[in-house]
């Protein structure tokens, strides 16, 4: 223990308030057992907070968008005026709802809330710093603990994220203004999901993809449906690319792309969206202290029971492997 820690014990302590987080201290919470939840961010994880759930809202609302725009032949004539900060504004209210939500629930069920990054120190404690200044630390001794730490958007080398030009998932679900044109670096789900989103409300939306199509991992036959409904809209796809760097032209990004063959290729666009996947995160738990060690791809291995190699350790969500959805 440091100087200045307070020392807790709990029954069950849980890293990450995210959908695998929370449902576990909820659960816990019902089956009463003295529960603590540690969330650095913000409650609901990626999935309510830079995810699903305002990815599905943006969708929902540019759908509405984009069929009005396209009635004519029903004999409906009209222009949808889209107020993309007040499309956002309204997201944002639906992931206050239910990130509330999801506190409420927990504090229902009996759920210790705190505040703060935790680090496993030994196999059983754990140290949470709180946020901001003079807010100290403390430390927690824990019976039975729940790794559930998430994933984030994967950096490419030479395609940092700086919020600016060369964007994440995250940057592109709270941007108040439309870019008028955008590359998207990855046709998974979340690239997919996002180019629709912007085509439909007027951007120009540029794929580049280094595999031979969309959706790696689903079938020919949903890849075919998603691909044809995004060449509607004017998406353009360029595939068998692998994007390799860019600089700024004239207050736009100028990327380079490079195929197997080593042919390149150059875009232009306002703004980039790198949506290459998501990787575990596993550094800010200090896994090892507690004799965890990830492996190589970064995961945290586990049994039917979501058990790790230290058994009263268990991982849950992203962190444990894919499929990495909620």
């Amino acid at each position: 223990m440091v100087v200045g820690d307070i020392a807790t014990g709990t029954e069950v302590l849980i890293i990450g308030g995210g959908p695998g987080g929370y449902v576990a201290a909820i659960r816990a919470g019902q089956l009463g057992l003295d529960v603590t939840l540690v969330e650095k961010d913000a409650y609901g994880g990626t999935c309510l907070n830079d995810g699903c759930i305002p990815s599905k809202a943006l969708i929902h609302g540019t759908n509405l968008a984009h069929e009005v725009n396209n009635a004519e032949e029903m004999g409906i004539h009209a222009r949808a005026d889209v107020d993309l900060k007040g499309l956002v504004g309204w997201k944002d209210g639906v992931v206050d709802q239910l990130t509330s939500g999801v506190e409420k629930l927990c504090k229902a069920n009996g759920v210790n809330l705190v505040e703060g990054r935790a680090e496993l120190v030994d196999e059983k404690t754990a140290r949470v710093a709180h946020g901001g200044e003079g807010q100290g630390s403390e430390t927690i001794e824990f019976e039975h603990a729940i790794v559930a730490t998430g994933s984030r958007p994967i950096q490419l080398p030479g395609l940092e994220f700086d919020g600016e030009h060369i964007l994440s998932s995250k940057d592109v679900l709270a941007l108040d203004e439309l870019p008028e044109s955008m590359v998207v670096v990855g046709g998974g789900y979340i690239g997919m999901e996002l180019s629709t989103v912007l085509a439909k409300l007027g951007c120009e939306v540029t794929v580049v993809e280094m595999l031979d199509d969309i959706l790696p991992g689903y079938q020919e036959d949903v890849k075919r449906i998603v691909r044809g409904r995004a060449e509607e809209l004017g998406i353009d796809f360029h595939f068998g690319e692998a994007a390799q760097g860019w600089e700024e032209v004239g207050g736009n990004a100028h990327i380079t792309t490079e195929t197997e063959d080593g042919e390149t290729f150059e875009y232009d666009a306002e703004k980039v969206l790198v949506a290459v996947g998501r990787q575990a995160v596993t550094d800010t738990v200090a896994p090892e202290e507690a004799g965890l060690e990830p492996n190589d791809a970064g995961f945290l291995e586990t049994d039917h029971q979501a058990r790790t190699d230290v058994e009263h350790i268990f991982a849950v969500g992203d962190v444990a492997g894919e499929p990495m959805l909620a």
